[in-house]
């Protein structure tokens, strides 16, 4: 009877141990997918952070927009005169360095309010005008650098010869005189590492020219990787940039806006007469002998607003 009884109570014990097993075991498994989670999750931070990385840059780069002038081009973004002038060039990859740089010179001389002569002659009814104390207009320099640039290459591939036209506003006159004013020829040679870059007035006029030497593998590199755009080649654009306009094409349009007589930079000189008036009635005496002593033509219409409110008094 006592035998029966404990087998009894083994055969009831039996499956209270077969649950708890399966459960140990479902817990087991739980926590074995929890490592396998885990160890993933160790790796997971990593790419994720680099996708997150290029998503932020792919946002930055849609949200700001592309730099207006070469000094600010990067290897991600360029200024779009820039990519449209260059794609014309990209199936020619074997191109000289030296050319390259002249092309990257040419993209300033836009910037600067010049232009190639042929270029101009094509699209002078779409130009905007460019007031004489500025230089860079961004539709006008996009518009012309979906034009090839048209230049000369002599001296067996060293030598580029460029003729070029200085943009004005509107009003600019069309003399024969003046015309030649605004033309100047843009060279650019080969001397060893060197690239002497000459911008001079057109002949006949005895005026200056203005002469740079740049070294082209500080801006153009000679490798070339493939299925990357060509402006991976470029460095130090900002510098180039900013040599090229300090030493070459901002004397040379200072100097012919000179020539022509023309105001360098917003100020009161060349405005409409009536406008003297206009502002100087808001003047008084002390303040128009102040104005007087700047210049004689200040001093001509601040006389003349005196004349004018000492008629005006005695009326």
């Amino acid at each position: 009877m006592s035998d029966a009884k404990s087998e009894i109570e083994g055969f009831l014990a039996c499956p209270t141990t077969s649950g708890e097993q399966q459960q140990t075991q479902q817990q087991q498994q739980q926590l074995n997918e929890q490592q396998v989670v885990a160890t993933k999750d160790i790796k997971a931070p990593d790419q994720v952070a680099k996708k997150q990385r290029q998503r932020l840059i792919h946002e930055k780069s849609a949200q700001e927009p592309d730099p207006l002038i070469l000094e600010h081009a990067t290897r991600e973004s360029v200024p779009q005169h820039m990519e449209k002038l260059l794609k014309q060039y990209q199936e020619n990859r074997r191109m000289p360095a030296a050319e390259w740089l002249h092309l990257l010179t040419y993209l300033v001389a836009l910037e600067c309010g010049f232009v190639e002569e042929e270029t101009f002659a094509q699209k002078r009814h779409l130009i905007e005008p460019v007031p004489s104390f500025s230089s860079f207009h961004a539709l006008n320099v996009r518009l012309l650098s979906e034009q090839p640039a048209q230049y000369d290459v002599c001296f067996n591939d060293t030598a580029y010869l460029m003729r070029l036209r200085t943009l004005l506003d509107k009003h600019a006159p069309e003399e024969t005189s003046l015309v030649a004013a605004l033309q100047s020829r843009l060279m650019a040679i080969t001397l060893g590492d060197q690239l002497m870059v000459t911008l001079s007035p057109a002949p006949p006029s005895k005026q200056p020219g203005y002469s740079i030497s740049l070294p082209i593998g500080r801006y153009v590199l000679n490798i070339q990787a493939k299925n990357k755009p060509i402006y991976h080649r470029f460095r130090k654009l900002d510098e180039l940039s900013y040599q090229l306009k300090q030493h070459v094409f901002q004397p040379m349009r200072s100097q012919q806006l000179m020539q022509m007589e023309k105001k360098l930079q917003p100020s009161l000189l060349g405005l409409p007469d009536e406008l003297y008036f206009e502002i100087f009635r808001y003047l008084d005496k002390s303040q128009l002998n102040v104005v007087a002593k700047v210049n004689r033509q200040l001093y001509f219409y601040s006389k003349e607003m005196e004349r004018k409110r000492k008629r005006g008094g005695r009326s």
